[in-house]
């Protein structure tokens, strides 16, 4: 399954309002790999601090975006992807976020779970550590 990228449909699909502040989250959202709320607050100083974390929390509410697990305190999101898997190393010095490829892993994973009849809602693999340049200290 790919996300639709046409907010006005995907807003008007599940039944909620459009609005220009919206459409305007979701446009920089599709840009970005992972942001913060403070990102988004600093990026559109014209939008109400509510309206930007009502916004965030309508998109995961409707699966445009999810939550991505981090040791950095408060939250990073980036924008779902369903055409390829994808999963996160984070440092946990300087906090560099680096993304990588997990078909393989995530075949495994299937398989496993088709085995236990286990129904899969979604898939996410985090991994700490500390990456090259802090290894290197």
């Amino acid at each position: 399954m790919e996300i639709e990228l046409d907010i006005k449909k995907i807003l008007k699909k599940n039944k909620k309002k459009v609005t220009s502040e919206r459409i305007d989250i979701f446009d920089y959202v599709v840009k970005k790999h992972i942001f913060d709320s403070n990102e988004l607050l600093n990026k559109f100083p014209e939008i109400w601090r509510a309206s930007i974390f009502r916004t965030i929390n309508l998109f995961l509410e409707i699966w445009i975006i999810r939550k991505v697990k981090s040791w950095k305190s408060g939250d990073s999101y980036e924008l779902v992807r369903w055409e390829h898997s994808h999963e996160h190393m984070e440092c946990w010095k300087c906090w560099e976020i680096i993304s990588f490829e997990s078909d393989k892993i995530y075949q495994e994973i299937n398989q496993k779970a088709e085995a236990l009849w286990f129904k899969i809602e979604e898939k996410f693999l985090n991994i700490s550590g500390k990456c090259k340049k802090c290894s290197k200290k």
